[in-house]
């Protein structure tokens, strides 16, 4: 009797072990969102929210969690729209060495190599394979943003060194502004203020660059929104008033602009003395610096529009 009784606990021990496995991988495997014929699953969703949390610094509690959740639903829509499009214009770039310096950088935070960064991952069961597809994802987006608004993204070079020549006839001396930034989605609607009021009382509470890496929508958020030195010329006239009024570590009031808005921070400033500048240089930086204002304006309408007219569907 007592032998029949082992093996019927034993079976049902077996049993409810299967059981619980496969309740787990039902969970794991759940359908939560459509986005047009990409899915999100509730283990992205719990894996997204962790991530945030991880690379923000945060504890994972109950309060963190809810205040993450949001961001991390916005963040896999955004990522599977994305992937969408990469897969619609058959993007298939080798973004090998950009991701491995991105690993590199994000390893040095915290004072390893990218095989310890993967091992950090491991020990706090984060899944690295989907945070590195979000990163490939990204830098392949950036690559069909390029593409499709190469045409548009017109600078006049006799211009540009037009307006560089009458500059240094006026000035001997240049502004430069090391800046981050927090650029957010706008809805255009009551839910915009309450979310740049959480924006700010999570930089209060967590500082400028983990706020920047949970909350940002700009690709400057893979580095906690340092988007480096920007000298003056590149700048709208609205951003340079706004710098003007800024001490080093201020934080501006949002800059709205029709679907975003952008939160910037002083980092650091300094002089340079044009006349002892190689001029080649700084046409060159200022090119550039006019480039990736226009393919980020570019980038963040394309996303917007294709979150405006894309069928997705939140279970």
């Amino acid at each position: 009797m007592e032998l029949k009784n082992f093996i019927f606990k034993f079976f049902f021990i077996i049993i409810f072990i299967n059981i619980e496995s496969n309740s787990f991988a039902l969970t794991k495997n759940k359908i939560i969102a459509n986005v047009e014929d990409q899915i999100i699953s509730s283990y992205e969703l719990k894996n997204e929210i962790k991530t945030i949390l991880f690379l923000s610094d945060q504890d994972i509690n109950q309060k963190n969690i809810d205040i993450a959740k949001k961001q991390a639903m916005t963040k896999l829509i955004n990522y599977k729209l994305k992937k969408n499009q990469i897969i619609k214009f058959n993007i298939q770039s080798d973004n090998s060495a950009q991701v491995n310096n991105y690993l590199k950088n994000l390893s040095s935070k915290y004072k390893t190599d990218i095989n310890g960064i993967k091992k950090i991952f491991k020990n706090k069961n984060l899944d690295f394979e989907i945070y590195l597809d979000e990163i490939e994802t990204e830098f392949n987006w950036q690559k069909l943003i390029f593409s499709k608004f190469k045409e548009k993204i017109i600078l006049n070079d006799e211009e540009i060194s037009k307006e560089l020549k009458d500059f240094i006839k006026t000035q001997s001396n240049l502004m430069e502004y090391k800046l981050a930034e927090i650029e957010i989605p706008l809805k255009n609607n009551s839910e915009d203020k309450s979310t740049i009021l959480e924006i700010n009382n999570q930089i209060n509470e967590i500082g400028f660059e983990k706020t920047a890496i949970k909350y940002s929508i700009s690709t400057s958020s893979l580095d906690g929104g340092n988007i480096g030195w920007i000298n003056s010329r590149s700048l709208s006239k609205k951003i340079l008033d706004l710098l003007n009024e800024m001490n080093i570590n201020d934080i501006s009031q949002p800059i709205i602009q029709t679907n975003t808005a952008t939160i910037l921070k002083l980092l650091d400033k300094k002089t340079i003395d044009i006349k002892n500048t190689d001029i080649d240089k700084l046409k060159k930086r200022l090119v550039k610096a006019k480039r990736n204002e226009l393919l980020n304006l570019y980038s963040n309408n394309y996303l917007s529009k294709l979150r405006n007219n894309a069928l997705i569907e939140i279970r």
